[in-house]
């Protein structure tokens, strides 16, 4: 059992006429269904105390049997830690890795699912990964969930590794300032397409009520800062060029990016869908790490 889940969170190919995501949240879960590009279904059933089980179940009756699914999880359902990458193969870093994190998470060494990405960085410098832990009995519940419901699952995979796939690989490093209301601030700077840093802010899950009238503010003062201070990281300590472009996902994208521009940031534009969502272009904050990984997908096939 334990192999198979580990399965999961390594990315496969699809052959699939259109991709299904499942975006599971705290009290929501989204299922977004795309083809050829275009985003053909994007719905949401809520739910309280924990019952995910409750809602995802009748998501899962309306799809065809056998219907293959991609599964991303909130951070709500798993925790990051950046290390230094420990000398070892694949197969022995994955094995290593729970007891190497087990005192930086509040999971359980023995009930631990791990994985981990690579992080690019300078030249000669010490390897960095990132990774991600979840917890094994949690995830059972969740392909059990699935299985049952006689739909194939290809991949379960944190949101936060996701975000990079939303925005065009480019030489020049773009910072992604991402809010969905009740959730912290993720802020990651990419290039060439892959994930450089990712960090999420503490104090800022109310920044979808900020105001123009807020310009002074300390909320925003605080992002101001992170956002600096994310900056120079990567500039001086992963010894990158400077970070020119920012791309800003939240619920008034153009507030907040004349906010920014207005304290001195340069290049700050909202970020567009990387697909077509038509009618559910206002799902975009709420849905984009599902959006996120169907491009992903596309990419693969």
């Amino acid at each position: 059992m334990l192999e198979k889940i580990s399965s999961y969170f390594r990315r496969q190919g699809n052959n699939a006429a259109s991709q299904l995501v499942v975006y599971l949240t705290a009290d929501t879960v989204h299922l977004l269904r795309v083809s050829a590009g275009q985003v053909s279904q994007c719905s949401t059933a809520t739910y309280t105390n924990e019952q995910w089980q409750s809602a995802l179940r009748p998501v899962l009756a309306e799809l065809p049997s056998a219907s293959v699914l991609d599964v991303i999880l909130a951070p709500e359902f798993y925790q990051l830690v950046q290390l230094d990458k420990p000398a070892l193969t694949d197969a022995e870093l994955l094995q290593a890795l729970p007891w190497q994190v087990k005192d930086l998470v509040t999971v359980p060494a023995e009930d631990m699912l791990t994985d981990y990405i690579d992080l690019p960085g300078q030249s000669g410098a010490q390897a960095k990964i990132n990774v991600v832990v979840a917890r094994l009995s949690w995830l059972k519940q969740l392909v059990q969930c699935v299985s049952s419901a006689d739909m194939q699952l290809k991949t379960i995979q944190p949101a936060e590794w996701l975000a990079h796939h939303l925005i065009a690989a480019s030489p020049q490093p773009a910072m992604l300032v991402i809010h969905q209301p009740e959730q912290e601030v993720l802020l990651q700077i990419v290039q060439d397409g892959r994930l450089y840093f990712s960090r999420r802010t503490r104090g800022l899950t109310k920044l979808h009520l900020l105001s123009a009238q807020d310009a002074q503010g300390d909320m925003l003062e605080r992002l101001l800062l992170e956002v600096q201070r994310s900056m120079d990281y990567f500039e001086s300590q992963l010894k990158q060029a400077p970070v020119r472009d920012i791309r800003v996902l939240t619920q008034q994208p153009d507030l907040m990016c004349k906010l920014l521009a207005d304290n001195g940031f340069g290049r700050v534009e909202p970020l567009r869908a990387p697909l077509q969502l038509g009618a559910y272009s206002n799902q975009f904050v709420h849905c984009w790490p599902a959006i996120a990984a169907a491009v992903a997908g596309e990419a693969l096939r």
